[in-house]
């Protein structure tokens, strides 16, 4: 009886005893990364009604307490943290879900008491996890082509929805496609995923890249709670087109332009065209020819698809000032068609002398029309002038001498 005695005694003064603290726990733990961690504290009898807390900060008067139970509540939740209170064995257990590297650090098992609470320090380790999905670190892609992405996945994951995002962070990231437990294969704009159950494989397949699709996405595979998901470094190199052309050409004012552009086997059914515009993508038409017409003239441009060569040439008549600026030659395709640029400069015509109605050097059939004006004109007001003072020069000097005679006499 003396022995239990004395056990009571030293268990009701030991909560006050200075020094002595009625929690303990481990002092270190580990866990892996986007796993579980559990801690259990034990605490001596007599605190079963007192709050249990859990609070992370190297000093742990000033910690920041993450869950906390009360006499009323001994089973508490927030976020991805819990702690239960089993007050029949006098031990409460906080677990951590969804770990992250983050997570590492100074953390106490405390009781709540009046006064200054007790608190035991526990160290936590994150390791870095597995993840049951995994992709390849880095794919690279060609503009304008396509690119597919493969990610596989461990059993049990095949009727979870498979995801692609972009962004740094794949917590924050911009999901494009996923895929759900009855839509295996989803589309969106210019990206599709597939999930091959079978084979634990999903693919998502980008099509029409462009140079500013590099960058940082995620496979990832969604669950209750936080996803599962792994990165993929994207690298686009400009593609080469089955177009090309002139970078510039140059053409006179009143005068006419050719522009030939060439393009690969392949193409030869496929539509060609000439626009006008900085941007390609949202240039006007100018004239374009189709799979039945291989020539065809809008207003004063025309344009020619030479199939057996794999060439076609834009003609432009009468060229005009306004005309220079930036085109482009295309082809169509489904998709994004295929363009290279062309800079047209247009120069100033050569200013002639005089009146240009008046210009000599015209070879139109108005310039002789106008030459044969201007010979008889010359010829009715200097030539004949000029013919008839010769003639009666001519005729004065023959004139008959007995004419001068009767003059003579009739003066007397």
């Amino acid at each position: 009886m003396r022995g239990r005695a004395e056990w009571l005694l030293w268990a009701l003064l030991l909560p006050f005893l200075e020094g002595s603290s009625p929690v303990t726990g481990p002092k270190a733990v580990r866990g892996q990364e986007r796993g579980s961690l559990a801690v259990q504290c034990r605490y001596t009898p007599g605190w079963e009604s007192h709050g249990k807390w859990w609070c992370r900060g190297a000093d742990w008067g000033n910690c920041k307490i993450l869950v906390q139970t009360t006499a009323s509540e001994p089973e508490v939740k927030r976020d991805r943290v819990s702690i239960r209170d089993d007050r029949e064995n006098r031990t409460f257990t906080v677990t951590t879900e969804e770990l992250r590297l983050d997570d590492a650090g100074i953390y106490w098992c405390g009781i709540a008491r009046v006064g200054t609470d007790h608190a035991e320090q526990v160290s936590v380790t994150v390791d870095p996890g597995s993840s049951p999905v995994t992709g390849p670190k880095a794919v690279r892609g060609q503009e304008r082509g396509s690119l597919a992405v493969q990610c596989r996945y461990t059993p049990g994951w095949e009727s979870h929805g498979k995801w692609w995002c972009r962004g740094a962070d794949w917590g924050n990231c911009k999901i494009l496609v996923q895929t759900t437990a009855s839509e295996p294969e989803v589309k969106r704009d210019r990206v599709s995923i597939r999930d091959d159950r079978e084979n634990r494989t999903f693919t998502v397949t980008t099509e029409e890249l462009r140079l500013d699709d590099a960058g940082i996405y995620w496979c990832g595979i969604a669950r209750v709670g936080t996803d599962h998901a792994e990165q993929v470094s994207v690298t686009v190199d400009p593609g080469s087109s089955p177009v090309t052309g002139p970078k510039a050409v140059r053409g006179q004012e009143r005068g006419s332009l050719a522009v030939q552009c060439r393009y690969t086997p392949g193409w030869e059914s496929h539509g060609k065209w000439w626009c006008r515009g900085a941007d390609w993508d949202s240039c006007k038409i100018l004239v374009q020819t189709t799979a039945s017409e291989p020539e065809v003239k809008r207003d004063r441009v025309s344009i020619r698809d030479d199939r057996e060569n794999r060439t076609f040439t834009v003609t432009t008549e009468e060229l005009r000032l306004d005309d220079a600026g930036v085109y482009w030659c295309g082809i169509e395709r489904v998709g994004h068609d295929h363009g290279t640029q062309v800079r047209v400069t247009v120069d100033p015509a050569p200013v002639t002398s005089g009146d240009d109605s008046l210009n000599m050097t015209s070879h139109g059939p108005n310039g002789r029309s106008l030459l044969r004006s201007i010979h008889f004109l010359l010829l009715v007001f200097l030539k004949m002038p000029l013919f008839l003072g010769m003639l009666s020069a001519v005729l004065w000097v023959h004139r008959p001498q007995g004419s001068s005679r009767w003059e003579t006499k009739s003066a007397l």
